[in-house]
């Protein structure tokens, strides 16, 4: 499975489908749980886990899985002691009744969208002609950018930047490595995800960026105003990111 090609054919199928809010964050947090799992047929998902990361309530979450499954966009089952539900995201670009997609997709190498490992490769299905030189020196202002402040000269991240920079742009790409140098990170691999949500929210420009991290930080700082006001609430248990809540699932017995 394809993230980047799966987002698109999302994006395709809602021009055609209605489905509510809940629904479509539920959609986006489930893809990116399973590109955290490295892509597995089915993977385990604690309630709390999904509820934090799409701030749905309990109730809210029942309801926009069963919209999901309804349109049979994922398969689901019902978590067990001491293991969490159980999902299977169902491919919109794979599936029989898509016909459109495979037209659109039809000129695609194939190959270039699968490692052996099945990790995230994303597509590159756009030429990019002027990225870099004959004698492989980057000649974009993000691939620049990140050899000077990450120190890393290796070429298959610079070619990892150079697709980025086709989906969206330099700048955004530029403003996602930025982020990470100030939350003392530098890998590539801490960029991704940030590039990835604005993907998903079909961000295409730096002012659109920082219009839309400006937003999150404010309905971020509300929530956090609301609950801290709040006594004796039952509140779901929280993670400090989803790479904590994987090392905990495989260290359960299983």
């Amino acid at each position: 499975m394809n993230y980047i090609k799966e987002l698109k054919a999302f994006k395709d199928w809602l021009l055609l489908n209605e489905l509510p809010t809940s629904a479509i964050a539920l959609w986006h947090t489930l893809m990116a749980i399973n590109n955290m799992t490295g892509w597995k047929s089915s993977f385990n998902a604690p309630n709390p886990l999904v509820q934090q990361l799409t701030s749905l309530s309990k109730q809210g979450l029942v309801d926009a899985r069963k919209k999901l499954i309804d349109n049979s966009l994922i398969e689901y089952e019902k978590g067990r002691k001491n293991k969490a539900p159980v999902y299977k995201m169902v491919s919109l670009v794979n599936s029989l009744d898509q016909p459109a997609y495979q037209t659109t997709y039809q000129s695609d190498d194939q190959s270039a969208y699968q490692s052996d490992d099945q990790n995230l490769t994303i597509p590159k299905h756009k030429q990019n002609q002027t990225k870099k030189s004959s004698s492989g020196i980057p000649r974009s202002r993000a691939t620049g950018f990140f050899v000077r402040n990450f120190g890393n000269h290796s070429t298959y991240i610079q070619d990892k930047i150079a697709d980025w920079e086709n989906e969206l742009s330099e700048d955004v790409v530029i403003a996602s490595m930025k982020i990470a140098l100030e939350n003392n990170a530098k890998s590539f691999s801490y960029c991704e995800p940030i590039l990835k949500e604005w993907f998903a929210e079909g961000l295409g420009s730096l002012e659109e960026v920082r219009a839309y991290e400006i937003e999150k930080k404010r309905k971020r700082k509300e929530r956090f105003s609301s609950s801290s006001k709040s006594k004796g609430s039952s509140k779901p248990r929280a993670y400090k990111s989803m790479e904590d809540y994987l090392e905990e699932e495989e260290s359960l017995p299983s």
